[in-house]
């Protein structure tokens, strides 16, 4: 819940406004994953479904899949991200036919929002 300690709190009771989330969060697309209730901006997801549905990908790697990939396949890491180096190499390594790596400075997990353009270009010329 967002409440007076985050984006538009002033700690009287007043809950943030869609613009103050955004800011907050750094994009409009993060803020309209919130929904206003009674008492303050929460996300439409729920909670246990989110942390289930990502503790099966971290309990085993998944390479077998990677390397039965058989098409070209673009990979795009934002240099600011979450997606350390070095897996990004091994990534690249394990699979390097067929395996395009891409590293967008100025970009941190989602690439789309914070270099769309740089993103729709890299896409347009790795399918053309």
């Amino acid at each position: 819940m967002l409440d007076s300690c985050n984006p538009g709190g002033n700690g009287g009771g007043r809950r943030p406004a869609a613009e103050a989330a955004a800011r907050f969060f750094g994009y409009e697309a993060w803020a309209r994953s919130l929904e206003e209730r009674a008492d303050g901006w929460w996300p439409k997801a729920d909670r246990d479904v989110m942390v289930s549905s990502v503790t099966g990908l971290t309990r085993r790697d998944h390479w077998r899949e990677w390397e039965a990939i058989t098409c070209p396949t673009l990979v795009v890491r934002g240099a600011d991200g979450t997606m350390r180096e070095a897996e990004f190499t091994r990534m690249h390594a394990r699979r390097p036919h067929g395996t395009t790596p891409l590293t967008v400075t100025g970009a941190g997990h989602d690439v789309h929002l914070d270099q769309p353009e740089r993103l729709y270009e890299a896409v347009r010329a790795f399918l053309t």
